[in-house]
C-alpha cells in the first residue's frame, strides 16, 4: 500500500512541475516585432525618367499607383521630391539634417517641409562641381542626412551614396575623364526606416 502511496505522491509531483513549468513559460514576454529596416539600393535606374520609391516595402513604385501614396520619394535627375505639395497627392515630408548616418539615432520632431512650386523639400544633398575637378560632377555631399516623413506617418532616414552607376570612386582618373565616366542618373543610397511611428532611427 505503501508503494502505491508514493508512486501517487510522485506522479502528482511530477504533474505539477510540468504544469508551472508551461505556466512559466507562457508567461515569458513575446519578442518584440522588429520594426526598424536598414537597406542599401544600388544603381536604381533614373536614366529613362522620373522613379518612384516605396521605403516601406524597399521597391519601385510603377504605373496607376504613381499617382497614389504608395509612394515615398522620386529621383527626377537631380531632384529628389516627396510625395506631397507640389509633388505628390501624399501628405510626405521631409528635411535634410547635417549628421552621419550612424550618428542620427532619431528623426526631428519638427523642421519638416512638404515640396512647394521652385521650393522642394530636399536640397542640398549634392554639390556640383562645374570646373573644379572631378569637373562637371554631381557628387553626394558629406555629412547631409535626409529625413523624410512619410504619408503614413512613420519615419525614414537617407544617406545618398552616388548618383552615377557602380558608385564609381570620383578620385579617379577614369571618372575625371569624361569620355569614361560611367553614366549617370543610377542612385545607390542607404536608408533606414522606422515602420512603428517613432522617431527612433537607430
Amino acid at each position: 500500500m505503501n508503494k502505491f502511496k508514493t508512486l501517487a505522491l510522485v506522479l502528482i509531483s511530477g504533474s505539477a512541475l510540468v504544469i508551472t513549468s508551461c505556466s512559466k513559460n507562457n508567461d515569458d514576454p513575446a519578442p518584440a516585432p522588429v520594426t526598424l529596416t536598414t537597406n542599401t539600393v544600388t544603381d536604381l535606374d533614373g536614366s529613362k525618367g522620373s522613379v518612384y520609391y516605396s521605403l516601406s516595402t524597399n521597391s519601385v513604385v510603377t504605373g496607376a499607383d504613381t499617382a497614389s501614396t504608395k509612394w515615398d520619394i522620386k529621383f527626377s535627375s537631380t531632384s529628389i521630391l516627396v510625395n506631397g505639395g507640389t509633388s505628390g497627392s501624399g501628405t510626405a515630408q521631409a528635411q535634410v539634417v547635417s549628421s552621419t548616418f550612424a550618428d542620427l539615432v532619431a528623426a526631428p520632431a519638427a523642421g519638416y517641409k512638404t515640396d512647394a512650386k521652385g521650393a522642394a523639400a530636399i536640397t542640398g544633398w549634392y554639390t556640383y562641381t562645374a570646373e573644379t575637378a572631378p569637373q562637371h560632377a554631381i557628387l553626394a555631399t558629406p555629412g547631409k542626412i535626409l529625413v523624410v516623413k512619410t504619408s503614413a506617418g512613420n519615419y525614414a532616414k537617407i544617406e545618398m551614396k552616388s548618383y552615377y552607376k557602380g558608385n564609381p570612386d570620383p578620385t579617379t582618373a577614369a571618372f575625371a575623364d569624361l569620355a569614361t565616366r560611367p553614366a549617370s542618373r543610377y542612385y545607390t543610397f542607404k536608408f533606414a526606416y522606422q515602420a512603428n511611428g517613432s522617431t527612433t532611427l537607430n
